[in-house]
């Protein structure tokens, strides 16, 4: 069993490469980084043999943890699309022990898994400067490999059972989104001068904190007992056996429920009355809005557009380690969070496919849908500013702060939302079709979309120009009367943008609406 499953395998790689030009070429050219990287990787720790052990340990283990971090988050996202998942092989009658064992051996043929065995090759390189050394850094390379093996089928196992409905699928992309969006201002701190340098305290610290996590406790074995911290090394030793065990019994766990059970029928979910429809009443405007605000909250495409706007804050982390005092990193966020929720609706036509007919077709004037749409983002968006400036001017330390703040951001949000009334209408471009994934986007959307996109930026960002000049001026020139001026200004400029911005999509609306409709069934 074990050696059809290796040939199956094989094959399937060499499937991969056999496809059609593109994919083989894509395959071929990310196979071949891969390799490299790993190679230049392994080169790297080679060159650390002969430097003190403390500067090679400060490299080593971060490097090394690294790597089952990759082989945790990426199968876990992709798991989906696995194809030695075990529910695939449940019709062929095969005993959990020979499947387990079996699939378990074929993982271990693959770039990644070579990837893995080339920079513990530069691990055990790093550590050859004795005999005893040489036989810990050999056992910390086949446990790191086997940790990486099996986190790659725990992990995909466990991503195909979560990704299969399509609402945790979505939550898996949300996940990866995540940690792209963590990864970026960690990726800032570890850009740091000090921080690169491999004596410096900081690395050390990440070392000493990453050998005892069960991703790098295998890779800081030789680290350890080669810089005199035996007792350490072979707790670690210890750590990273325990945790080549668990991750063997969830994969012996995750074979008999596969084998043992089927996928539950997707539920339904009812819902009694009718729900906003009934609150906002049988008015144009307020069928539009109800309609807008069941999208918003179930939508995953709307959902995940406006949970971006959760991680906004985090900007202010780079900042403050390229030297910007804390204090005023304080308001930096809100005003992009403002930006981003005008920007959102501004391709919303689009997202609603060929629904649009009904509002096309209903005879209402172009402006009640056109305001219909803007009701979600104003009952929460407008309300969520004011709570947002209170809070940067209490972490900012000045009160100044709070009218200026809400003038910038509430200016930015109207602005936006004016902006965006005229632009889904003048400008609609392909987007993501309902009930797909929210990062599954159309292959050709023109350059439509970059002209829409880039004209909302450019005019969210005039519009907010002359509020912005008011708050530069309540801070250095002192509050009075800058910073009501600042507040009525960006509300006054941030009214006009959005009654206009209504007033035009509407007429829009009313004139092109055959057209919307045509643009949507290109979508």
């Amino acid at each position: 069993m074990v050696a059809q499953l290796l040939r199956l395998r094989v094959d399937l790689l060499a499937g991969g490469v056999r496809g059609g030009a593109r994919h083989a070429v894509l395959v071929v050219v990310g196979s071949l980084l891969g390799l490299v990287a790993a190679v230049f990787v392994a080169g790297e720790l080679l060159e650390l043999r002969g430097a003190p052990v403390e500067v090679a340990r400060s490299v080593a283990v971060p490097v090394g943890t690294f790597v089952p971090v990759a082989f945790t988050v990426v199968p876990l996202v992709l798991g989906g699309t696995d194809q030695f998942d075990p529910r695939r092989f449940t019709v062929f009658g095969i005993d959990r022990r020979r499947l387990a064992v079996g699939l378990g051996v074929a993982g271990l043929v693959g770039i990644p898994v070579l990837c893995v065995a080339i920079v513990a090759v530069g691990q055990v390189g790093t550590w050859s400067r004795n005999g005893g050394l040489v036989v810990l850094a050999l056992v910390a390379a086949v446990l790191g490999i086997a940790t990486c093996a099996l986190l790659a089928r725990v992990g995909s196992a466990v991503g195909a059972m979560l990704i299969a409905p399509h609402r945790s699928r979505d939550a898996g992309w949300l996940a990866a989104l995540v940690v792209v969006v963590l990864g970026l201002p960690v990726a800032s701190l570890l850009l740091r001068t000090s921080w690169l340098d491999p004596s410096s305290a900081e690395l050390r610290t990440v070392a000493d904190v990453a050998g005892w996590t069960p991703w790098g406790a295998a890779w800081a074995v030789p680290a350890d007992i080669a810089s005199g911290r035996v007792g350490e090394g072979v707790l670690k030793l210890l750590v990273a056996l325990v945790v080549v065990g668990l991750l063997g019994l969830a994969w012996w766990a995750l074979v008999g429920r596969a084998l043992e059970t089927v996928d539950g029928r997707a539920t339904a979910r009812r819902y009694q009355g009718l729900g906003w429809f009934a609150r906002f009443g049988s008015s144009p405007v307020g069928a539009v809005a109800a309609r807008a605000l069941t999208y918003w909250a179930r939508d995953p495409r709307y959902r995940m557009s406006y949970l971006v706007i959760v991680f906004v804050p985090i900007v202010v982390l780079p900042l403050g380690v390229a030297g910007v005092p804390w204090h005023w990193t304080a308001l930096v966020p809100l005003p992009l969070m403002a930006l981003i929720a005008g920007f959102l609706p501004h391709n919303d036509v689009s997202y609603d496919n060929t629904a649009v007919w009904l509002h096309v077709a209903s005879g209402a004037p172009g402006w009640s849908d056109r305001l219909g749409r803007l009701v979600p983002v104003l009952v929460v968006g407008v309300p969520a500013v004011v709570a947002g400036a209170a809070v940067s001017a209490k972490l900012f330390g000045d009160w100044t702060a709070f009218p200026v703040l809400t003038g910038v951001a509430v200016g930015a949000l109207l602005a936006g939302l004016g902006l965006s009334s005229v632009v889904s209408v003048a400008l609609p471009y392909p987007t993501v079709r309902p009930g797909d994934h929210p990062f599954q986007q159309p292959q050709a959307a023109g350059t439509t979309a970059a002209v829409a996109q880039t004209t909302m930026v450019i005019g969210i960002l005039l519009s907010v120009v002359p509020a912005t000049w008011l708050g530069v001026l309540a801070f250095t020139d002192g509050p009075e009367p800058w910073a009501v001026l600042t507040l009525l200004v960006g509300l006054g400029v941030g009214a006009v943008v959005l009654i206009g911005g209504v007033a035009l999509g509407g007429r829009l609306f009313d004139r092109h609406g055959p057209d919307l409709l045509a643009a949507a069934q290109r979508n």
